[in-house]
């Protein structure tokens, strides 16, 4: 029997188990069941004596782990394989509040200073020329820190004045840093989060802070980490995206690949949600997916959506991962989601937003009137911001791509009485 131990801070929180037949289970420990602090790791998995088996536990363990090539390359690159041995090797920085070790005692040791080392830029530049894994790069400068869930390659750091750190003593991570999708048909994929990100935040979506650094080698998107609490001391804060609240594994994350639907996510957060911002979330789940529909963002998914545990309630977290798929003719053409009978964004009209609105118990009209207010506000910002990225990187051409799909997506929701 294998086994880790999973902290929060320089508390045990309990131990994933992989037996001999690798199965994996998890229990919370006796000492965090009666912690005043005690928080559950996912709604699938509350906080309880008896032990979670398979397949709850590896929906919130896997899928703290990078997919993909991103994953391949880390596995590769060490000799590893599955889930255990990435969690064994890479979890001291895990999205949320976890740390994970397989040491008893926790990497973390409360009233230490903050050390820090710095990234030497160059080796991540070579990796992105090389096409090898940034992750991997980080990997191997400071074993325990790796690049967070998701298919894309990136890294997690401190970000100071320019420059990039990764923390010792257990200490949390304060930024996320993308680097260009360099693949067939991909282009500008880094400039295509930022004009997404920054264009969610002007029709009124909760995203994160963002920029991009461009020193003429490679351009970086660097985003700040929601789940965590800045300071003197930086704190890291819980969440659980939806794959891992309602016990998905990562290759579920899809509807269509037998994961969530719309309403499994809005009965999640109607159920989950503290009651004083519950309406909220729920209209700003509602603004997110027509958001979605209308950039051409056919990759948000379930994993794509989280809580975060603020003062031991539940809220719905900042919006992440924004970016226009469909801008891309190689990659996924379907909606993530049905919406009504469909998941052709195409042919996505009135008829379908008023399914959305029986199948939620909505008043009729409310979808169609959510769409409508997103266009309005898309069709106001998004011009003017693909001009202020041209002139802040004036090689950029996406932005005005983005723009102009984007145009054309709202004209079409209109021709199909929106």
């Amino acid at each position: 029997m294998s086994k880790l131990n999973i902290f929060y801070e320089d508390k045990k929180v309990g131990t994933l188990y992989r037996d001999e037949e690798l199965i994996y289970s998890f229990s919370y420990s006796e000492s965090w069941l009666n912690e005043k602090e005690a928080f559950q790791l996912s709604l699938a998995m509350p906080l309880r004596k008896e032990s979670f088996g398979n397949k709850v536990t590896l929906s919130f363990f896997e899928n703290l782990l990078p997919e993909g090539e991103a994953r391949d390359a880390l596995e590769k690159g060490h000799d590893l394989e599955g889930t255990y041995g990435l969690l064994e090797n890479f979890g001291n920085d895990c999205a949320g509040a976890i740390i994970i070790s397989a040491n008893e005692e926790s990497p973390f040791q409360v009233g230490e200073e903050d050390v820090k080392s710095k990234i030497e830029m160059d080796d991540i530049f070579k990796a992105i020329e090389e096409k090898r894994s940034v992750a991997e790069v980080i990997a191997n400068l400071n074993p325990g820190y790796l690049s967070i869930a998701g298919a894309q390659d990136k890294f997690v750091a401190i970000y100071e004045n320019g420059n990039f750190y990764l923390p010792q003593n257990g200490r949390p991570t304060t930024h996320i840093v993308k680097v260009p999708i360099y693949r067939s048909g991909v282009k500008e994929s880094v400039y295509n989060e930022y004009y997404c990100m920054r264009l969610a935040k002007l029709v009124g979506l909760n995203v994160p802070h963002c920029e991009v650094l461009d020193d003429e080698k490679h351009p970086l998107f660097i985003i700040e980490r929601y789940d965590r609490k800045m300071g003197k001391h930086v704190k890291r804060i819980h969440q659980q995206d939806f794959c891992q609240a309602q016990g998905f594994v990562s290759e579920e994350k899809y509807e269509a690949k037998g994961g969530p639907s719309l309403k499994d996510n809005y009965n999640l957060i109607k159920s989950n949600v503290i009651i004083t911002k519950r309406s909220k979330a729920l209209f700003e789940y509602l603004d997110w997916i027509c958001f979605n529909i209308l950039i051409g963002n056919n990759d948000s998914h379930s994993k794509n959506i989280s809580f975060l545990l603020v003062d031991g309630k539940i809220e719905l977290a900042p919006f992440y991962d924004l970016l226009c798929t469909a801008i891309y003719p190689k990659l996924k053409r379907n909606f993530s989601f049905k919406i009504g009978d469909r998941d052709d964004a195409s042919r996505i009209g009135k008829n379908q937003l008023e399914m959305v609105d029986k199948e939620l118990g909505l008043k009729v009209g409310t979808m169609t009137e959510r769409a409508s207010e997103m266009g309005e506000k898309l069709m106001k910002n998004k011009d003017d911001l693909a001009t202020q990225i041209k002139r802040e990187f004036s090689n950029v051409k996406i932005a005005k791509r983005i723009a102009d799909l984007i145009g054309d997506r709202c004209k079409s929701l209109s021709r199909q009485g929106v």
